[in-house]
């Protein structure tokens, strides 16, 4: 459950006139491939193709943050185009890192700590959901 405090900032950040969001994108797979590199080769060289769905899957998550119905399909989608990738706690973890790194620095200096602990809230109450999804 995310509360609507942590629901206004996460929205705050996407709606700052700071944010890149192709800028984001390209540091978020730079921070995430080099905390978790194993998972490096399942992607293609070329993340441009990566980065535009991270960007319309971000864009969807964001309008469904008011609809867990909505937000869990959007999740189930996610977690059956990612079945083959068999995610970890590890990668998890190194997802959050990196998409709160990212954020940072697009944002700074609008990043605050109140921000970043929304979204490492959100983003493990969404992994959290996504390895409830998975099947096992």
């Amino acid at each position: 459950m995310v509360s609507a405090q942590d629901k206004s900032r996460i929205r705050r950040s996407f709606e700052s006139e700071r944010m890149d969001l192709n800028a984001f994108a390209a540091a978020f797979y730079a921070k995430f491939f080099a905390a978790c590199p194993e998972i490096r080769p399942l992607f293609s060289w070329d993340t441009t193709q990566q980065e535009e769905k991270l960007l319309a899957s971000l864009a969807h998550i964001a309008e469904a943050l008011d609809d867990s119905a909505r937000l869990d399909a959007i999740l189930e989608q996610q977690v059956a185009m990612r079945r083959n990738l068999e995610a970890s706690d590890t990668h998890f973890n190194g997802f959050i890192g990196g998409f709160t790194g990212a954020l940072s620095e697009t944002l700074r200096p609008d990043w605050s700590a109140e921000t970043e602990q929304a979204w490492t809230r959100f983003l493990t109450n969404v992994a959290g959901k996504m390895s409830f999804l998975t099947p096992r």
